[in-house]
């Protein structure tokens, strides 16, 4: 708790030790030119410090790995956070190349125990498009399961089209009924985010890195939205039941993004919408 306010992290990535987390956030800094300095490490003692710090009940693990080890990152995500008594939640990733059919895993990770799901086309370099998902947007949208994607670019980098919105939306198009959270408000996109949240009910934003209160992401990120009255204005318009906390930790900083939050000229009502009670909604918990 936070202020009396349950708050639920939407957005945060996971790592199973100091030296895999050291691994690929450096490569992951190198590869998207991205110059701040990290809050966090990533690794689940370091994620449960900071939640303890902040005041955050309960984290939503976003991550994403290669196709040859999906499966058993997946696995790790679920095993992870049902050794959590509650307080992570897991998402899983799936990637077109991944062994095995993708309709089988969906099934045995929801009986484990997974929440939703998270995907990085442009991370992962895959056209979420691809004919060979189909099955598993037709579980997703039979069970009305949750999917995250990152929405844009990381920092400033865009390494190919698969995250860009046009490129989404398709799929927004195609299953209205599967529930789909878009990383970063669109990249920052205003004219997106005004314009999608109301075309589409079944799409929803994240506040992460764009609605952040780490100076070092305003310095260097440049969709970052830096005019609180501006924030809550689009909030408004937008309305909270659209928008889901998130930080992108150890990316994002939480500590700084709550704090930022909190301060915003909004209703008791919509910080509760926002920090807590659409994640509860969207992931069923």
């Amino acid at each position: 708790m936070n202020n009396n306010f349950e708050i639920i992290d939407c957005h945060v990535h996971t790592f199973a030790n100091d030296d895999i987390s050291a691994k690929i956030m450096t490569s992951f800094n190198k590869l998207y030119d991205i110059e701040f300095k990290n809050p966090g490490n990533g690794t689940i003692p370091n994620v449960l410090k900071n939640m303890n710090e902040v005041g955050i009940d309960r984290t939503v693990m976003v991550n994403f790995a290669p196709p040859k080890i999906l499966d058993s990152n997946n696995l790790w995500t679920i095993d992870t956070a049902n050794s959590s008594e509650g307080r992570l939640v897991p998402l899983v990733n799936f990637h077109p190349d991944m062994e095995g059919c993708l309709s089988e895993h969906f099934e045995k990770y929801v009986e484990l125990g997974a929440k939703g799901i998270k995907l990085h086309p442009m991370a992962q370099g895959i056209d979420i498009n691809d004919s060979r998902m189909d099955e598993l947007y037709r579980k997703c949208s039979d069970n009305k399961f949750t999917i995250l994607i990152h929405c844009g670019r990381v920092s400033n980098a865009r390494l190919n089209e698969f995250s860009d919105f046009q490129s989404l939306l398709p799929v927004i198009e195609k299953y209205p009924d599967i529930p789909i959270i878009l990383a970063h408000m669109a990249d920052g996109d205003k004219e997106c985010v005004l314009k999608v949240s109301k075309q589409y009910e079944n799409v929803y934003f994240d506040t992460s890195i764009v609605i952040t209160g780490y100076p070092e992401i305003a310095r260097v990120n440049e969709p970052s939205w830096l005019d609180d009255s501006e924030v809550v204005d689009i909030i408004n318009e937008v309305g909270a039941d659209k928008i889901l906390f998130g930080s992108d930790f150890p990316w994002g900083s939480s500590v700084h993004d709550v704090k930022r939050f909190m301060k915003l000229k909004l209703n008791d009502q919509q910080k509760k919408t926002i920090l807590s009670e659409n994640s509860k909604r969207l992931f069923k918990l």
